[in-house]
């Protein structure tokens, strides 16, 4: 029997509790709110043509999701989930009357049935889910979205990708945005922050694109490389999963991981 049961325990896909407990608090990711906003205004405008018309989509490690009710208007059902609870709370706080949305917490979303979502999105969520949980994820993933479904990884990190291009993305956002200055500060603050040390302790996954197109096609699902990243930083990488096609006649794959993971992110 296949295993459907998503384990809880971290930011929207890690096994180390200490992302979970970064992106649970306060912390200097975004410099301001005008920060935050401009980051999911380009969100929505890359994933629009992505969207599923009247599709149901389940995004995984949603962050604020300032997107959501824009993504509403296009699908039926917006499912969003992060492993923080205060990230969960602030969903709620804001959408919890929406009819299109739901705010997932752990136990909403290791009883979503196979097959239920057309669209997994995964925006800069790989790199904090352990290398070696990735496999039980992905066949996760593979499951929810059954015969039909996409999943959509955004923001892959290239192994010795320097933070410098990182800052350099941001600050190019900032200049475009307004909040240059802001965002000098807040680098500021990053640098005096524990993000460095829970970046070394909790991990952070890279892959190339040939090794996650390999992670894909094992896990049952042919990976397509986007030519532009989701998002604001143009030297990462984007990728379309479809589920693989068996030949006529073959078994249907089974999930052989033993346990599933749950994850975070933003």
């Amino acid at each position: 029997m296949q295993n459907n049961r998503v384990s809880s325990g971290s930011p929207g896909g890690q096994g180390s509790s200490g992302w979970v407990d970064f992106w649970n608090r306060p912390n200097a990711i975004y410099a301001n709110q005008r920060n935050l906003e401009a980051h999911f205004a380009c969100l929505q405008n890359d994933l629009d043509t992505h969207l599923p018309e009247g599709g149901t989509v389940l995004d995984f490690g949603c962050g604020d999701a300032l997107a959501a009710e824009a993504m509403a208007k296009r699908c039926r059902n917006v499912w969003l989930y992060d492993a923080a609870p205060a990230v969960r709370q602030r969903l709620r706080d804001r959408l919890s009357g929406h009819p299109g949305i739901r705010i997932l917490d752990d136990n909403d979303l290791a009883t979503l049935p196979t097959g239920s979502v057309d669209l997994v999105l995964a925006v800069s969520v790989l790199q904090y889910i352990p290398r070696e949980e990735l496999e039980g994820v992905l066949h996760r993933w593979r499951h929810l979205i059954g015969a039909r479904g996409r999943i959509l990884i955004a923001d892959v990190v290239e192994p010795d990708t320097p933070m410098l291009r990182d800052i350099a993305s941001q600050l190019s956002m900032a200049r475009r945005h307004g909040f240059l200055m802001a965002a000098l500060m807040g680098l500021g603050r990053m640098a005096l922050s524990d993000y460095r040390r829970i970046r070394r302790e909790a991990g952070f996954s890279t892959y190339t694109p040939a090794e996650l197109q390999a992670r894909l096609s094992a896990a049952g699902l042919r990976g397509d490389r986007l030519a532009k990243n989701i998002g604001p930083t143009p030297h990462r990488h984007s990728f379309v999963a479809h589920p693989h096609v068996p030949p006529a006649g073959a078994q249907p794959m089974g999930n052989q991981a033993a346990g599933d993971p749950a994850l975070k992110v933003q």
